[in-house]
This record gives C-alpha cells, structure tokens and sequence, in this order.
C-alpha cells in the first residue's frame, strides 16, 4: 500500500558506489526478518514485495527460492554493508578492513568464504602483516589482538549477510578468536611526568599536562571547540564520546589555568588546533612528530597518550572507590579498573579532576 510521498512499507534504497539508487524488499515471514534485492528501479522492487505478500496470504511464499546460495561477489556484499557504516565513528578503522578483505577475496564469491580459507587469511595476517600479497617490502606482523579485529569485522558482515538471505550460515563465527593478553597497565609516576612534560616542551607539555587533569581521550580532548568550554562553571561538554553518547567534565583549578593560558581562541574555534586553525590536530600526525620525540627524549619507558588517561584514573581511584572512579572516567571495562587500582595501591598521590 502506497503512503504520503510514496515512501511504500518494506522498500528500502540504498547508494550504490557510483551514486545510483537500488532498491531492496525486507519482508517478515516465520517471524524472521528478509531481505531481498537489489531492484534497479523502486517499481521493480513494490511489485515483487505485493506479489510476496499475495503469497505469504495464499501460503505459497517460499524465500529460498530468492537466495543465492553465496553465488553474491565479494566484493559486492562488502561495498552494501560499507554503505551503512558512513555515519560510524570508526570509519576510518573499517575502509582499512574492508579493502584488505576486499583484495583477499577479489573476485570471489561468498561460498568461497569458509572456515579454513578464514585460517589461512589469519595465518597470513600474523605471518605477513595486512599489506597485500602483491607488495613484497617487508613489513610488520600483525598481532593476535589485531587479526581478532579483522576477523570481527567479517564475521559482522556476513552477519549481515546470513540476515539478507545471501548465505546460510557465517563462516567466521566457526572459528574462535585468538586469546588476547590482558596486557600491562601503563602510568606516569611524577618523576616520568616531570620528564616527559619538560619533553614536549611549552606548547604541548600543557596539552599533555590537560589530559592527566581530565581523563580525557585523544581524540575527545583534540576535538575539542571552545563553544563547548564553559571555564565559568568549570565544565567541557563533550557532545559524542566513545560510549556513543553526551558527557560533561568538571575542571579543577588548574586545567582551568591552562586553559586560560591557551590563545587558539583568537584563531580558531578548536581548543587545540593543528598548524591549520582550521582543523583540529590530527592524532596521527601529533604522535609521529611530537609524542614518540618526546617520549624517547625523556627517557623514559615507552607509554601512550591513552597512559595519560590511567594516569588520572590510577590518582582517582586513592580518593574514591573503584565503581565511582569507573563511573567517573567511563571506562569500558571494569577489569580496567582493577589492573588500575592494584596498580596505584602503593601511591599516595592524591586524587585529581573529577569527571561525570
């Protein structure tokens, strides 16, 4: 049935890679959601949905007829499934996967796709690194942790898939991921800080000096607008954050000294822009020319910008309990948290910031 604007129930469009619109069907039969399509054109698409819902009335509806058996390319279910993740925040994380599967499959179809050319792609991943097999400079390997990462990334996509109706079952969810190491709980004690702070010299010391204060994440902090400062009242406001949604962090006297004392202000509206006051500065680029010079010349053991945010956890949690400092810095993981506190149980720093 047609409704206002002929926005008809159970079609979908969706871009292709050149910009044109496809058409899909998702009808519900045995309580189970399918999909089906493409339909280059939105009639195409409204008269096979009528002629299926005729037919789930009359109990002639039979949805293997419409499924492939895994004869989709590829590359094809990859680029449908991309067009749904532009909005995500890990963008950047998922064309990075999607193009090396993408090159590990190419020209294949997704019965291709089973449980034992999955292990050779991880085998290959640990042994070789996420370069492509054409390339034949040497590079670094891939770690468990990161050929999981890889490996989810598919399994979702040929979640979504065996939800459409492509394929019968996922390949990816057979095999178990490697075990991952908990790994060690990196913090500055104040010495190293001192160092590494006199490191990164009068324009980020500060930056870095922020973070410890905050608790804040690289890219929270880097993205920061001015708009969203509020040193009256001594709060940021945080509009997206990893948990997906809006968060305030309260300043203590010093983070808003510092803040003070930064004039990005009269040339842009980031807190902490890069060279460009147009742009805010770029995470990547900070950490190959500033961070990874300043750690080394401090001479200290290696740590990373995320070690800052223990850092303020790890002086947190000697002032307040272990389930308020998580609710604090909202950390994902209450292990976290633990690895934190067993850490800091010999400090006697005193508590820094408060976040909520």
């Amino acid at each position: 049935m047609a409704r206002a604007g002929r926005k008809d129930r159970g079609l979908l469009s969706r871009p292709d890679s050149s910009g044109k619109i496809l058409w899909y069907v998702r009808l519900y039969h045995e309580g189970k959601e399918r999909r089906f399509g493409s339909f280059k054109t939105k009639t195409e698409a409204r008269d096979f949905y009528e002629k299926s819902k005729q037919e789930q009335s009359e109990g002639r509806f039979f949805p293997e007829r419409f499924q492939h058996g895994g004869y989709a390319l590829v590359s094809e279910t990859i680029e449908r499934y991309m067009t749904t993740r532009q909005t995500k925040k890990a963008l950047k994380d998922e064309k990075r996967y999607a193009k090396w599967w993408n090159a590990r499959f190419e020209g294949k179809r997704l019965n291709a796709i089973t449980p034992a050319t999955i292990e050779d792609a991880r085998q290959y991943l640990l042994a070789n690194g996420c370069r492509p097999e054409t390339e034949k400079r040497s590079v670094k390997r891939c770690t468990p942790p990161t050929v999981n990462r890889y490996q989810a990334w598919l399994r979702h996509v040929l979640n979504v898939a065996v939800r459409d109706g492509k394929i019968q079952s996922n390949a990816a969810a057979k095999l178990k991921f490697f075990k991952e190491p908990k790994g060690k709980t990196r913090f500055l004690s104040p010495e190293e800080e001192k160092k590494l702070l006199e490191a990164l010299g009068t324009t980020y010391g500060p930056w870095a000096r922020f973070a410890i204060l905050t608790g804040m994440r690289q890219d929270e902090q880097f993205g920061l607008r001015w708009k969203d400062v509020d040193l009256e009242r001594g709060l940021l406001t945080l509009p997206t954050t990893k948990a997906g949604d809006c968060q305030s962090v309260h300043l203590n006297g010093e983070a808003k000294a510092i803040l003070r004392g930064l004039n990005s202000w009269q040339r842009s509206v980031w807190v902490f822009p890069s060279k460009n006051p147009a742009t805010y500065m770029n995470a990547s680029n900070f950490y190959a020319r500033a961070w990874v010079p300043a750690v080394k010349a401090a001479g200290i053991e290696w740590i990373t910008w995320h070690g800052l945010r223990h850092t303020f956890a790890s002086r947190l949690a000697m002032g307040v309990i272990v389930m308020d400092c998580w609710f604090f810095v909202d950390f994902q993981s209450n292990c976290t948290i633990s690895r934190i506190e067993s850490c800091a149980a010999d400090s006697s720093r005193h508590a820094v910031g408060t976040r909520v």
